[in-house]
């Protein structure tokens, strides 16, 4: 009878262990200081639970953005995603007030937030995001936009929208959030004019590194902006690109490091390079391939980043491009997870 029983007992014990670790609540996050958040995020690792985010900056016109991006896949799942993106740049003349407006009303919600600054190139005319910067490496000189470089016209338009950032900022920190903030992204790429200079042999990593380094300095020092989670966002090496440490600019100026990626399939390619860094890793920027716009799984990117990224970013979709969460595949079993957290579980 005994010798019956014991597989018996067994089994149900082992089949309750099981459970249990399946269904790990999803803890709230009751502590939205950086140091709260950032130790948030490594036990939701450790759970293998992780937050969904949705960019929403296509456009100027953030409301336009949020409604079809965020709104949109509230209306067709029931939930928010619990990680906003927004973005400081990309256009002339942002409107940094309507951009803070929902940024602020997503963290009253009990969200997250963070913000990219696709930040004007200062060595072309117009208001200019793009450059290529192999082709174009004799025009550009980071160090003319450093604090202490002698002025200049290039360092006066930087600096200028510098500021104005910083001051956008300021008004999120008055208003109690703490910002993920990711600036100067893709660094290893070529296609933004803070990029590599070469492919194969960068001799820009130093210039790189400074540029970083006084952003930090102004931001923190000049501005009193201790709210900032800096996230240092290389996008994936393949055989293209530079390894995405080679423009680290070091442990005291990174909280995160996060990695661009738009594979064909969900993937965290270079996730080990990353890891060895010695921080919290996780996803800046995902997407699916041109190749797979509106067939990307979202369970996967779910299941990709589990016990390994505490969230994912999703990017929105574009002209032509289902890049969003709404326009892709299984967006409702993705928000209906019970390792997704969205707005409604993480408050």
């Amino acid at each position: 009878m005994k010798t019956c029983i014991r597989p018996i007992v067994t089994f149900f014990l082992l089949m309750s262990f099981l459970i249990t670790k399946a269904q790990t609540p999803i803890p709230k996050l009751t502590d939205r200081s950086k140091k709260g958040i950032l130790a948030y995020f490594k036990t939701i690792v450790a759970n293998k639970q992780v937050i969904v985010g949705q960019q929403c900056s296509q456009s100027p016109d953030v409301a336009l953005e949020y409604q079809k991006n965020f709104q949109r896949l509230y209306d067709s799942t029931g939930h928010y995603p619990a990680l906003l993106g927004l973005d400081y740049g990309y256009f002339p003349n942002i409107n940094f007030a309507q951009t803070n407006e929902y940024a602020i009303n997503h963290w009253k919600k009990g969200g997250l937030v963070t913000l990219s600054w696709h930040a004007d190139c200062p060595f072309t005319e117009g208001y200019n995001v793009r450059l290529n910067t192999v082709e174009n490496k004799s025009i550009i000189d980071l160090k003319k936009l450093l604090k202490n470089a002698p002025d200049s016209k290039e360092k006066a338009s930087y600096r200028a929208e510098l500021a104005n950032v910083a001051k956008a900022l300021k008004q999120l920190k008055n208003a109690g959030l703490t910002v993920l903030w990711r600036p100067f992204h893709e660094m290893n790429g070529t296609w933004f004019w803070w990029g590599t200079n070469d492919i194969k042999n960068p001799t820009n990593q130093k210039d790189y590194a400074a540029l970083w380094m006084d952003m930090y300095q102004t931001f923190t020092k000049d501005y009193g902006l201790d709210n900032l989670i800096w996230i240092y966002a290389p996008n994936i090496a393949g055989t293209y690109f530079p390894a995405p440490d080679v423009f680290y600019p070091g442990d005291k100026y990174v909280d995160i490091v996060a990695l661009d990626n738009y594979p064909k399939v969900p993937a965290f390619e270079d996730y080990p390079s990353l890891l060895k860094m010695g921080k919290i890793v996780s996803d800046g920027e995902v997407g699916p391939d041109d190749s797979a716009f509106g067939h990307f799984d979202e369970t996967a990117v779910l299941n990709t980043f589990k016990g390994k990224a505490p969230y994912f970013l999703q990017w929105h979709s574009w002209q032509g491009a289902k890049v969003a969460i709404v326009d892709n595949l299984n967006a409702k079993a993705l928000m209906d997870d019970a390792s997704a957290i969205t707005l409604d579980k993480i408050r």
